[in-house]
C-alpha cells in the first residue's frame, strides 16, 4: 500500500530531522568510561573455573557440579562484562573529593526516551 503525499512528504521530514540531530542523540550517551581491569580479570578467571568445574561435573557424571559451574561461569561473564563505569566516577573516587563529610552531588539521569520526547517538544515549540 504506497503512502499518500502528505505522509511521504512527512517521513521524508522526520528522516532528515533524524540525519540532522543524529550527533546531538550519540553526544547525549553515556560518554568515555573507565575499565577496572582487577574485575575483567576476576571474571575471566571465573568463566575459566567454571568451565572447568562443568568439565568436572562431565566426567564425574554428577549434573549439579556441571550446572554450579555453569552458574560460576555466567557469574564471570557478568562481572567481567560490567566493569566500565562513567569516567566522571573516578575523579571523587581518587581523592580530589572529600570522602568523609559531604557526599557527592547525585545526578539525576532521564532516560533515553525521556530525552528525546523533551528534543523533540522543544522542536515543535520552535
Amino acid at each position: 500500500m504506497p503512502l499518500s503525499e502528505q505522509e511521504q512528504r512527512l517521513l521524508d521530514e522526520m528522516e532528515r530531522n533524524l540525519y540532522k540531530h543524529e550527533a546531538d542523540i550519540v553526544s547525549t550517551s553515556s560518554g568515555p568510561r573507565t575499565v577496572n581491569y582487577t574485575r575483567v580479570a576476576l571474571g575471566i578467571a571465573l568463566v575459566a573455573a567454571g568451565l572447568a568445574v562443568v568439565v568436572i561435573g562431565v566426567v564425574v557424571q554428577f549434573a549439579l557440579i556441571g550446572v554450579a559451574g555453569f552458574g560460576l561461569a555466567v557469574g564471570g561473564a557478568m562481572l567481567a562484562l560490567t566493569a566500565s563505569r562513567p569516567a566522571e566516577a573516578d575523579e571523587t573516587e581518587s581523592g580530589d573529593a572529600p570522602k568523609g563529610g559531604a557526599a557527592p552531588k547525585a545526578r539525576t539521569r532521564s532516560s533515553l526516551m525521556e530525552r528525546l520526547s523533551d528534543e523533540w517538544d522543544k522542536r515543535q515549540q520552535q
